[in-house]
């Protein structure tokens, strides 16, 4: 499993949700919703990378971001692989 290093911005408008950023390898804040339990440790699972291009790689988010991004580029150092 792969989790992406994130940031707890604020609640969302469900009290399960929390709007999270993420920066990604390009040094853009992307932010999504997504529901609390899903954060653990201040990570968050995404699915594993589906491109890799020198230093950094392509995830897939669990939700669309405020921006409308389903897949981001992240920094290698951004992932954290659990199990």
């Amino acid at each position: 499993m792969v989790r992406v290093k994130v940031q707890v911005v604020e609640e969302g408008q469900h009290p399960n949700e929390r709007l999270v950023a993420l920066t990604t390898a390009d040094g853009v804040r992307e932010e999504l919703i997504v529901d609390r339990r899903s954060i653990k440790e201040n990570t968050l699972s995404v699915g594993y990378p589906v491109g890799e291009e020198k230093n950094r790689l392509l995830i897939e988010l669990p939700r669309e971001t405020m921006r409308g991004q389903w897949r981001v580029w992240v920094s290698r150092d951004s992932l954290v692989r659990v199990g």
